[in-house]
C-alpha cells in the first residue's frame, strides 16, 4: 500500500512564534515517523508581511518596483521556511528548504499579469497570474519528488513564484493558500490541511455572530462561494488549483494533537457543469413600483409556501418580481397570486403570465475570480440572434432563461463556452 501523502500549510498565526514552529514541527515529525510522506507550506510567522511592506514603503517613499518589493517581502516567509526546517531535524527528520531565491531548485513558476503594490494589510487579494505548468511539473518531479520517496520534508515558501525570467513574483496577499492547492496537485497528495487560527469552517463570523457552529463537512462548491463571498478562511483562487481527487480539511493550530482529524473536511471536487431544466417553464411578472420591498418580498414567499410550489427561480426589485415554475402549475398559480397581491398592494399594476420558457445553468467554480465571463456568455447567445428574458447570477451559477424553442441551439452553443473553464 502506497503511503498517505499529506501536504499541511502553516498559517502566519500557528507559526507566529519559535515555540508555536517548534511545536507544528514535533507534529509533522510524529505524521513522519508514521510512515506518512508530507510536504509543510509556510506564511511568513505572524504579522511580519504587514510589518516588511509598511516598512519597505516608508523608506522607498512608495516608489519601489513590485519586483523589488516582493524580493525583500520574502524575508518574512524565509525566516519560517529556515525555522521549521531546523525545527523538523532537531525531531531527526530530514528537511529541506525551498526558497524562490534560490532559484536553482524552486519549483513553483508563474508570470504575474499585475504589478500594482501588494496590499500592506492582511486581505485576501486577487492578483491574476498564469501558472506555468510544464516548468512547474518538470521542477516538482527534478526537485520535490525525490525528498519525498526518502522521507525528507519539502518545506515551501508560501505566496510566492519565480516568473518565467526567474524574477521573484508574489501570487497576492493570502497566496499561501494557493501555494499549498498547487503543491498538493503537483505531488498528487491524498490530503491538504489548512493550519490557521479557527477550528475550521464556521456557521458565520464570531466576531459578527454569537455561538457560531464548526461546520464538520462542506462540498467544495459550498467552499468556493463562502471563501468568495467574504469569509476569509481559504483564498477564493485557491481552490482553482483543487485536484481532483484532494481531501481538504481546515483545523485550529491550537488542536496539533489531533492534527490528521480534526476540523472541517471538504468533500467532492469541483466541477464545471451546464445543466438543463428539463421542465417547460412560465414567467409569472409582477410589475408596479413598491415602496416597501421587504412586505412585498414577505408576500412572495409565503405564497409560495402555502401553495406548495417548487419554483425554478425568482427575482426581485423595486419595479417588478419575476417568478419562474413549471408550466403545468402556472395558470393555476397565476390566479391565485393575483388574488393574494392587489389587495395589499394597490400600487402594483398588473401580473402576467408567459410561457414555453426554457432554464439552462452554467456553473463553475472558475467563474468567481473571471473577468468577462457573463459578457462571454451573454455575446455568444446574441450573437446568434437568440432572445435572452433574464439572467440570474450567483458566484458559481450562471442561470439563462431563454425561449423554449431556442434551447437546443443554446445549450450547443454553451457546451462550447465552458470548454474553456474545464480542467
Amino acid at each position: 500500500m502506497a503511503p498517505m501523502r499529506r501536504v499541511i500549510k502553516f498559517g502566519g498565526t500557528s507559526i507566529a512564534t519559535p515555540e508555536q514552529v517548534r511545536s507544528a514541527a514535533e507534529h509533522v515529525a510524529r505524521l513522519v515517523n508514521y510512515g506518512e510522506q508530507i510536504a509543510v507550506v509556510v506564511s511568513a510567522p505572524g504579522n511580519l508581511t504587514n510589518e516588511l511592506l509598511t516598512a519597505f514603503y516608508c523608506a522607498s517613499d512608495n516608489q519601489a518596483a513590485f519586483v523589488e518589493t516582493c524580493e525583500f517581502v520574502t524575508l518574512g516567509e524565509e525566516q519560517s521556511v529556515y525555522l521549521m526546517s531546523a525545527a523538523l531535524r532537531s525531531f531527526d527528520v530530514p528537511a529541506q528548504p525551498f526558497l524562490p531565491r534560490r532559484t536553482e531548485n524552486w519549483p513553483l513558476v508563474a508570470d504575474v499579469e499585475d504589478n500594482s503594490p501588494l496590499a500592506a494589510c492582511k486581505i485576501n487579494e486577487e492578483r491574476p497570474f498564469k501558472l506555468r505548468t510544464q516548468q512547474t511539473v518538470s521542477r516538482f518531479r527534478r526537485f520535490v519528488l525525490p525528498h519525498l520517496r526518502v522521507g525528507a520534508v519539502p518545506v515551501i515558501s508560501g505566496f510566492f513564484a519565480v516568473d518565467s525570467a526567474e524574477r521573484i513574483v508574489a501570487l497576492g496577499r493570502g497566496g499561501s493558500d494557493i501555494t499549498a492547492f498547487i503543491v498538493a496537485a503537483q505531488i498528487s497528495a491524498d490530503e491538504l490541511v489548512i493550519v490557521t487560527d479557527v477550528q475550521g469552517v464556521l456557521s458565520a463570523d464570531p466576531r459578527l455572530a454569537d455561538n457560531p457552529r464548526l461546520l464538520e463537512e462542506l462540498t467544495i462548491e459550498d467552499l468556493e462561494i463562502i471563501s468568495s463571498a467574504g469569509a476569509r478562511v481559504l483564498h477564493p483562487r485557491a481552490l482553482k488549483f483543487h485536484a481532483p481527487h484532494l481531501r481538504v480539511r481546515l483545523c485550529d493550530y491550537r488542536e496539533l494533537d489531533q492534527l490528521e482529524q480534526t476540523g472541517t473536511s471538504v468533500l467532492g471536487r469541483s466541477q464545471t457543469t451546464l445543466l438543463r431544466n428539463p421542465e417547460q417553464l412560465s414567467m409569472l411578472t409582477v410589475l408596479g413600483e413598491v415602496s416597501e420591498l421587504a412586505h412585498l418580498q414577505e408576500t412572495l414567499l409565503s405564497w409560495i409556501r402555502e401553495q406548495q410550489l417548487n419554483i425554478a427561480s425568482m427575482s426581485l426589485s423595486n419595479r417588478f418580481a419575476c417568478i419562474y415554475l413549471p408550466s403545468q402549475i402556472a395558470d393555476a398559480a397565476y390566479a391565485s397570486l393575483h388574488a393574494a397581491l392587489m389587495d395589499k398592494f394597490p400600487e402594483l399594476t398588473s401580473v402576467s403570465l408567459r410561457g414555453e420558457v426554457g432554464e439552462l445553468k452554467l456553473r463553475s467554480g472558475r467563474f468567481i475570480d473571471e473577468p468577462g465571463v457573463l459578457a462571454e456568455v451573454t455575446g455568444v447567445i446574441a450573437n446568434a440572434r437568440i432572445n435572452i428574458i433574464e439572467v440570474i447570477t450567483g458566484y458559481t451559477d450562471i442561470s439563462v432563461f431563454i425561449n423554449w424553442s431556442d434551447m437546443d441551439r443554446a445549450e450547443t452553443l454553451l457546451r462550447h463556452v465552458l470548454e474553456h473553464y474545464t480542467g
